[in-house]
């Protein structure tokens, strides 16, 4: 086992758990991938500082639960969530992109044990802003 650095900060994250299927078998699926979650971010420099759990509600239920998480990035009361994959908690492509793009634009980062970070190629408009500057700055160099 590798030594740690103990002055590096841990990132937090809430883990979002989400499955389909039998109501019977939902609460077992989920604790499964609570385990897959937290196995992947020992070898991270990451912190499980909540747990949210779809518990077999619908996809509505889920959007009310994701914007809750959303809010609590943009308050600073975590960093990200990191979840299995992106198809657990999205309904298709779009619906993936909109929810990284909404924890972005908090200032968030969401985190997939199976897909790793995903940016997606979403920039905030802070960031457009700063690759300006930067590119002007290059400009005048010239």
């Amino acid at each position: 086992m590798g030594i740690r650095n103990p002055s590096k900060r841990k990132r937090e994250f809430i883990a979002l758990l989400s499955t389909t299927g039998s109501l019977l078998e939902t609460e077992k699926r989920e604790e499964k991938q609570e385990r897959y979650i937290r196995n992947f971010v020992k070898t991270q420099d990451i912190e499980i500082v909540g747990v949210v759990r779809r518990n077999g509600l619908g996809q509505a239920d889920l959007n009310r639960q994701f914007e809750k998480i959303t809010q609590m990035i943009r308050q600073k009361r975590a960093e990200g969530v990191i979840v299995v994959n992106m198809m657990a908690i999205s309904t298709d492509i779009p619906d993936a992109y909109y929810k990284v793009g909404k924890i972005i634009d908090a200032g968030g980062i969401i985190m997939t044990v199976d897909e790793g970070n995903l940016g997606m190629g979403v920039k905030t408009l802070r960031r457009l802003k700063k690759d300006e500057q930067k590119l002007q700055k290059e400009i005048q160099t010239i």
